[in-house]
């Protein structure tokens, strides 16, 4: 003897996939619309003093000061954001009779004045508010001055 079931009606299926498709891209595009991609701020740009080139992230901007003294000196000061780094690209050394050669160029760090001698090849130096600037190898003027942009209101 035959079963009595009733047939079963045939389930109507997507016979593409273009529905799930504009499901999904309108899903992606809701996403994206609220979150927003984190670009670094800033721009990086290069210092050149005679053989001394760095490359410095992150910059706000960039601006003169004068060191005084008989002979005024004018340096840059640059206003970084937070994250920023100094690369060395080239730094030259000074030559010393008959011994080895001595970095001409270092980052001054404070509160306890000490020095990070520059030389080629060096790891990048994050920025912080305790790497003040850099000078040259005798302790002379200021080449360059760094300050930490921090978002106050």
């Amino acid at each position: 003897m035959r079963s009595m079931k009733r047939p079963r009606k045939p389930v109507r299926r997507y016979r593409s996939l273009l529905f799930p498709g504009i499901a999904l891209l309108a899903v992606f595009a809701f996403w994206a619309a609220f979150t927003s991609p984190e670009q670094p701020e800033g721009e990086t740009m290069l210092f050149e003093y005679g053989n001394l080139k760095l490359e410095i992230t992150h910059v706000r901007e960039v601006r003169k000061d004068v060191c005084g003294g008989l002979e005024p000196w004018e340096y840059s000061v640059y206003r970084v954001y937070p994250g920023a780094a100094a690369t060395v690209l080239e730094a030259d050394m000074l030559e010393s009779d008959g011994g080895p050669a001595s970095p001409k160029w270092f980052f001054y760090l404070e509160p306890e004045n000490r020095r990070l001698d520059v030389v080629d090849g060096m790891e990048p130096v994050e920025l912080t508010p305790e790497v003040v600037g850099m000078v040259d190898g005798d302790g002379g003027a200021w080449l360059i001055r760094f300050e930490i942009w921090e978002k106050n209101g």
